[in-house]
């Protein structure tokens, strides 16, 4: 039998990869199914909305009650005209059903129709043929143009009285967006009286990340392929960085096998936090397509806004791009961060990478012989390189704003020089919290920004480095405040470090920056 990997690239084989069953994932599909009503299942990309088409397909194969269909609209949306779009997608499902039918079910013969009915006429054909009734599975409905769309919909439509002799008993579509957002932003139809997306009279099914207990089924692939004891803080740990998002758990569970090193024994919360790290420095895959987007002004601006707490709602159609993407979600109260902590650091990493270009080459300075991080070189560093380049980073959009990101950025640079930065978080909540280990020393730091109208922050941080330092069972801890406040000395001049008393009396750095 083939050995089942972690996939981050296109559709699931469950033969071939670790896979989450569909039922699991949309409860509720199958009796929507049995009573004959069509559903939409919207997700953002690469989060596993196809494979779940392609195994709810599979099941209902199996049981031998429907015959059921996933047919790609992909083939269609480059094109703009109906005729051309139709004929594209008809002539590729000729190729879909060759490869997913069951034994007992002929790939049909289209009939010959009129543009912007044989999409209609080819479903009807299809289901009189059938030996069962017949469960299609639309993949890509956002893909097509706002007209080719609008037919399709017109199409099915009317066609439904006819179920289920001549017309398919249930229909799904999979989007990344739901029904209603899917015209916004698009010219509108030429046609008369164009049919909205809306009027499909379908049950919206949300895709939602794994479940902590998808997460940790998944993960005892991995045992069985690594033999790493897989322990629950370690599944907490992964479902808290991905929260579920199918990518990243499949990416990071790759990283985590690339880290092992054929090593056996516990899988412990430093090898997650490294292959963390290393899934960030490499990228790949979703990641990568991430960066791209990122060079995009609009979404740029909009993502700053999240990150620095700017008091303002970023434009809807500037976060398009993100919320389709899954690194931006919105809650119920309408409004909007970042999906994750994995997606956190990586936007934390991709805003201020313009400044890296300051930052010096070669092995750090902090990094002593024996290979242990030295945290008063550490500070030192960081001084010498904000008295240089503070004020023109302030004085700069967008790291003007961006400041404690430039700061991650810089201790970057302690992972490349084979440290760990066990955890970047809580900016949405006015801090961050920062981790650095190296060859046995650690620091912790808490990073907060000041800005007009802000009480002073230095009595709420020292607490909060108490908290921190107690946390984590280290002693070395930096309370570090970037003063945002109009009017303020310029940073050359007030930049400093000193020793300061926390709450229960630990001695820590604070740096004024």
């Amino acid at each position: 039998m083939m050995s089942r990997r972690f996939n981050t690239a296109g559709p699931n084989d469950p033969a071939r990869h670790h896979t989450v069953p569909a039922l699991s994932r949309v409860p509720g599909v199958r009796e929507i199914i049995e009573q004959g009503s069509y559903f939409i299942l919207h997700a953002p990309r690469q989060t596993g909305k196809t494979t779940a088409l392609l195994d709810l397909a599979s099941v209902l194969n199996r049981e031998g009650k429907y015959v059921a269909a996933v047919l790609s609209l992909e083939p269609g949306a480059a094109l703009t005209s109906i005729d051309a779009a139709e004929l594209a997608m008809l002539d590729s499902w000729r190729y879909d059903l060759a490869a997913y039918l069951p034994a007992d079910v002929s790939v049909p013969r289209w009939p010959d129709a009129p543009q912007g009915n044989r999409i209609g006429a080819a479903l009807s054909a299809f289901s009189q043929e059938a030996p069962r009734p017949l469960v299609i599975l639309l993949d890509g409905l956002d893909s097509l143009a706002r007209e080719v769309r609008a037919s399709l919909v017109r199409q099915i439509r009317a066609g439904k009285p006819r179920r289920p002799r001549a017309f398919p008993w249930s229909i799904g579509f999979a989007s990344v967006r739901e029904p209603r957002e899917l015209d916004a932003g698009q010219a509108p139809s030429s046609t008369r009286g164009p049919a909205s997306s809306t009027g499909l009279d379908a049950e919206v099914l949300p895709l939602q990340g794994f479940t902590r207990s998808e997460v940790e089924t998944l993960l005892q692939g991995l045992e069985e392929r690594t033999g790493l004891e897989l322990l629950p803080g370690a599944v907490d740990r992964v479902h808290e960085l991905t929260q579920g998002h199918p990518f990243l758990v499949n990416a990071l569970v790759q990283r985590i096998i690339e880290g092992s090193d054929g090593r056996k024994g516990p899988l412990t919360a430093v090898d997650i936090e490294r292959a963390k790290d290393l899934l960030l420095d490499r990228r790949g895959g979703m990641l990568d397509e991430i960066g791209d987007r990122m060079r995009d002004g609009k979404l740029r601006a909009a993502l700053e806004q999240i990150l620095t707490e700017v008091p303002r709602e970023p434009p809807a159609e500037d976060m398009r791009a993100g919320i389709d993407l899954g690194l931006v979600k919105r809650s119920p109260d309408g409004t909007v961060a970042l999906a994750n902590p994995i997606f956190h650091a990586l936007v934390a990493r991709l805003l201020p990478g313009a400044v890296r270009s300051v930052f010096p080459v070669g092995q750090p300075a902090w990094v002593g012989p024996d290979g242990r991080l030295d945290a008063e070189r550490l500070l030192e560093a960081f001084l010498d390189f904000w008295r240089r380049h503070g004020d023109a980073l302030f004085s700069s959009a967008p790291y003007g704003e961006l400041s404690p990101l430039v700061l991650t950025a810089f201790l970057n640079r302690v992972v490349k020089s084979g440290g760990l930065i066990e955890r970047v978080y809580a900016i949405g909540r006015g801090r961050m919290d920062v981790c650095i280990r190296q060859g046995g020393a650690a620091v912790a730091l808490v990073v907060k920004v000041r800005r007009d109208r802000d009480p002073d922050p230095i009595p709420e941080g020292l607490a909060q480095v108490d908290e921190a330092l107690a946390r984590l069972g280290i002693e070395d801890g930096w309370l570090v405040v970037f003063d945002r406040r109009k009017g303020v000395s310029p940073v050359s001049q007030r930049l400093g470090a000193a020793k300061e008393k926390t709450p229960a009396g630990r001695e820590i750095v604070l740096v004024r920056a």
